[in-house]
C-alpha cells in the first residue's frame, strides 16, 4: 500500500502535454486546441464564426462601397464564397483570432507586426500559431520547455531555448506566417481532473517524451489512470455502473 501511495503522489505531479493529431483539413482547429492545451474548439463553433466574420465583411462592403450591394467587389466578394473558411476545412487567421478571443481574451498578432515582442526575447512568448497556406500548426511553452505540436507529428517535439530563435526564422524563411500569444494561455495540465479537458490518447506524458522513450505514454495507457481517483475519464465516479 505504501509503494502505491508513494506511486500515486508521484503521478500527481505529472506534466501532460495535450497534442491533437491530424483529422482531414482541420489543423486550424488543432493548432488552437494545442495552443490552450485543451478540446476547446469544435469544428463547428468555428465554422459558425467564419459565418459571422463573412456576414460582418459583407454589411462592411455594402456600407461602404459605392453602389452597396450592387458594387463590382461587393459581387465579387459574393460569387467568391466565404473568406474563412473554404470546402475543405480550412479556416483563416481572422477565425483562429476570433476563436481565441471570444473564449479566452487573447490576441493573436503576427510576430513582425511593431512592437509585439517590444522589450522581450522569443523564449519569452507563451505561444506561437504557425501557417503555410492551408495549414495551420502550434508551438507552445509548457513547463518551462517548447514543444512543436505540430498535428501531423506523430508525437510533441522539444525544441530548446537554444534551437527556438532559429526555428521561427526558417519557418518564416519557409513562408510560414508565425503569430504569437505573448502571455495568459491556460496553465498546463498536471493533475487528473485536468486531463477531462481532452481525449485521453491526445494527453502525453511530460517525462516519458523528455527522455525520449519509444513507448512514451500517454493518458489513454497510463496504468496508474484509475488509482486513487476514484473518477473515470468521463467524469463519473468508478463505482457508478
Amino acid at each position: 500500500t505504501n509503494h502505491l501511495s508513494k506511486k500515486t503522489s508521484a503521478m500527481a505531479t505529472v506534466t501532460w502535454i495535450y497534442h491533437e493529431r491530424q483529422e482531414a483539413a482541420l489543423c486550424g482547429q488543432h493548432a488552437l486546441n494545442n495552443l490552450v492545451q485543451a478540446a476547446s474548439f469544435t469544428p463547428n463553433a468555428l465554422a459558425e464564426l467564419a459565418q459571422q466574420l463573412d456576414m460582418m465583411e459583407l454589411s462592411y462592403m455594402s456600407n461602404n462601397n459605392e453602389g452597396g450591394t450592387r458594387s463590382k467587389d461587393y459581387i465579387q466578394r459574393v460569387a467568391e464564397g466565404s473568406g474563412n473558411v473554404d470546402e475543405q476545412g480550412n479556416f483563416s487567421i481572422e477565425v483562429l483570432r476570433a476563436g481565441l478571443m471570444n473564449q479566452y481574451g487573447l490576441s493573436l498578432p503576427n510576430i513582425r507586426q511593431e512592437n509585439v515582442l517590444l522589450d522581450m526575447d522569443v523564449t519569452d512568448v507563451d505561444g506561437f500559431v504557425c501557417n503555410r497556406q492551408s495549414h495551420w500548426f502550434a508551438i507552445r511553452k509548457l513547463n518551462g520547455r517548447y514543444w512543436n505540436l505540430n498535428s501531423t507529428l506523430e508525437r510533441p517535439k522539444q525544441i530548446s531555448h537554444f534551437q527556438l530563435a532559429t526555428e521561427i526564422e526558417s519557418y518564416q524563411n519557409d513562408g510560414y506566417s508565425v503569430f504569437c500569444v505573448n502571455s495568459g494561455l491556460p496553465a498546463p495540465c498536471q493533475n487528473k481532473s485536468g486531463l477531462q479537458r481532452g481525449l485521453a490518447k491526445f494527453w502525453w506524458n511530460e517525462d516519458d517524451l523528455v527522455q525520449n522513450k519509444t513507448n512514451a505514454m500517454t493518458a489513454a495507457t497510463d496504468p496508474w489512470k484509475d488509482v486513487g481517483s476514484g473518477m473515470r475519464m468521463d467524469g463519473k465516479s468508478t463505482s457508478a455502473r
